[in-house]
């Protein structure tokens, strides 16, 4: 069964098994029914070897495709306007969730902090005083809802700044290593503005292009193989985790105009990459082997 034989294909090899034992034995006396038993014999044997091989080129094809290593890229923005004042990771270094990776100025913030926490504790005076004027009947129950209502004010006003002011410092969303520090020490930020590339280098994979009529032999979870350069003697494991359900034409960096008119799919290929020895944009060539998961 190694070959996935089928039954009709085993009762043949039986057939044929049984005709070599009976003519070893010397049975056959007549002579002009060899050539008859070799027809036969030539028959089986041919019948078994197409569908063998008919057999291993659905079973085992190989799939092949070429792409870039693409690893998991997190983009660290600012959320408010400010100076950068610390930045303690350089490019090429790995960091840990929760790290601090930047830190804006404040200055502004801190003087607004100041100015809130004035209001907050003056709204707060006078909240207190209400509330026991209004217990003797002093002052109407106006009077002390409009006390209440500046008392949200000063505090909303107040958690806003406190907020804005955690915003101004930058931490780490993943593990992972500084792929790239898109601002400096002493350059402004803005909200939206990435300052820092994270990558997580143990989630890699490679996108290749399957021609049409393949598409139909790839399915999930199919084992894969990846090849690049820098480690020619080291295939790295992979599978396949996505299909694109929309064929295109192959993307124009293809070097060939005769590849580009041609109808493929995107196949997603992960890899396992925990010892992070795979880099972004390294070409890589993948083979998948249909048929095995």
């Amino acid at each position: 069964m190694i070959f996935g034989v089928r039954l009709h294909s085993l009762k043949r090899t039986r057939v044929l098994t049984v005709l070599i034992v009976y003519l070893r034995r010397g049975t056959m006396k007549n002579k002009r029914i060899i050539p008859v038993i070799i027809v036969l014999v030539v028959v089986v044997g041919v019948t078994l070897y197409f569908e063998l091989v008919r057999y291993m080129g659905t079973q085992s094809k190989r799939i092949e495709g070429s792409g870039v290593i693409e690893v998991t890229e997190i983009e660290v923005a600012s959320k408010i306007a400010g100076r950068i004042v610390s930045l303690p990771f350089d490019e090429g270094e790995e960091v840990k969730q929760g790290d601090l990776l930047a830190k804006l100025s404040y200055d502004e913030l801190s003087a607004q902090k100041l100015s809130a926490l004035a209001n907050l504790t003056n709204a707060e005076k006078n909240l207190k005083r209400a509330r026991e004027l209004f217990t003797t009947g002093s002052i109407s129950q106006r009077e002390f809802d409009n006390a209440v209502a500046a008392y949200n004010v000063a505090k909303g006003n107040y958690d806003y700044v406190m907020a804005t002011i955690d915003q101004a410092v930058l931490y780490a969303p993943i593990s992972g290593v500084v792929l790239s520090r898109n601002l400096e020490v002493g350059e402004l930020a803005f909200p939206g503005t990435s300052i820092m590339t994270l990558a997580d280098l143990t989630r890699a994979w490679i996108k290749i292009y399957v021609n049409e009529k393949h598409i139909g032999l790839i399915k999930h979870g199919q084992k894969a193989l990846v090849f690049v350069d820098s480690y020619p003697d080291k295939p790295f494991a992979g599978k396949v985790v996505a299909i694109a359900q929309k064929a295109e034409f192959t993307p124009k960096t293809i070097q060939t105009k005769e590849e580009r008119v041609k109808l493929v799919f995107a196949v997603k290929i992960a890899i396992d990459n925990a010892d992070k020895k795979l880099k972004p944009g390294m070409p890589a060539d993948a083979v998948i082997l249909a048929g095995e998961q």
